[in-house]
């Protein structure tokens, strides 16, 4: 019993340690909601499960997914994508590159206590686990280079909560420079976060997000992420520890996508920027009228897709923004 006992302080001593270092606590990422959207009824997008405090009597347990390893043993619902074996430079397949970091990364928590699943590109039906995140690297010309993580459209709190911890622990520790504005419509629609249109794919309260590693394409990057791939997978689980250093302060509804009405754009002109903030690149000018759907809101600003038309995607301010009727 004492063992165990002090089995469970060193595992939290070392939490917090990680924490303190990659610095990645984010003091505004539980921001409510603005008063325009809480006039409309905010529901959970499958019932939030009943808490399960892992990580003091049993293991945290965490899916750990290499990018298009075994693409072609995808079922038939998902038979449409065999075919896409990922980046390539040269003799270099992107598959394998990921499957080197994920190795480690899974042997890293591993280490750490943490009961891991390292999965293909295939993942079990309604996969369950206190988080999941699928690593892949990029491919592109010789002067694209960087980083990037999403989490899904249907983001939780707790989702969120994961990628902002990811994203920090890699740009801290891995040296290679974040791509501010390079997350794709595909990333935030990756086919293991969507539950609610595939059977091989996430539980729903499973918090998941998918990290672009660099890009074989750039030398800088591949220095990193193929001739050093430890130093990848030592800041991904980082990352990863920083966040269930936080999960017991989550509730049971975190866990669990929201989903907002309809809305509609108020402000003749309105920008929709790329990221929340008045500063941003401008992803695209949408005219009074104009429908949307909102993801979520932060500070004032609330992420969306133009209705109809999932491509165009951004950040809006809240003031921009109303109720239709």
């Amino acid at each position: 019993m004492k063992d165990r006992v002090l089995a469970i302080l060193l595992g939290l001593i070392t939490l917090l340690l990680v924490v303190s270092v990659v610095r990645v606590v984010r003091g505004a990422w539980a921001a409510q909601p603005s008063a325009a959207l809480l006039s409309r009824a905010t529901v959970y997008l499958a019932p939030p499960p009943l808490y399960s405090e892992r990580g003091l009597d049993r293991p945290w347990r965490v899916g750990i997914q290499a990018g298009h390893w075994r693409i072609d043993e995808l079922p038939n619902e998902l038979g449409r994508l065999r075919s896409d074996t990922g980046a390539k430079f040269g003799n270099l397949q992107e598959a394998d590159v990921n499957l080197a970091i994920a190795r480690r990364v899974a042997e890293d928590l591993t280490r750490a206590g943490v009961a891991v699943d390292l999965l293909p590109a295939t993942v079990p039906p309604g996969y369950d686990a206190d988080a999941f995140v699928a690593i892949h690297a990029d491919g592109g010309g010789p002067r694209e280079r960087g980083f990037k993580v999403s989490a899904p459209w249907r983001a939780s709190e707790a989702a969120v909560l994961l990628r902002d911890s990811l994203e920090r622990a890699y740009e801290t520790l891995s040296t290679i420079p974040l791509d501010r504005y390079g997350v794709t419509y595909n990333m935030r629609g990756y086919y293991a976060f969507s539950w609610y249109r595939f059977t091989s794919a996430v539980a729903p309260s499973t918090p998941c997000a998918i990290i672009e590693t660099g890009f074989i394409t750039s030398r800088a990057d591949r220095a990193v992420i193929v001739d050093h791939p430890e130093t990848a997978a030592s800041a991904i689980t980082a990352g990863i520890i920083a966040y269930l250093g936080q999960r017991p302060a989550l509730r049971s509804g975190d866990l669990v996508a929201r989903s907002y009405a309809p809305m509609v754009v108020t402000s003749e002109g309105a920008r929709l920027r790329f990221l929340p903030g008045d500063d941003e690149r401008v992803a695209a000018v949408l005219p009074s009228g104009t429908v949307v759907h909102p993801l979520q809101v932060e500070n004032g600003w609330v992420e969306l897709m133009q209705w109809g038309n999932f491509r165009v995607f951004g950040w809006m301010k809240a003031a921009d923004l109303h109720p239709p009727g």
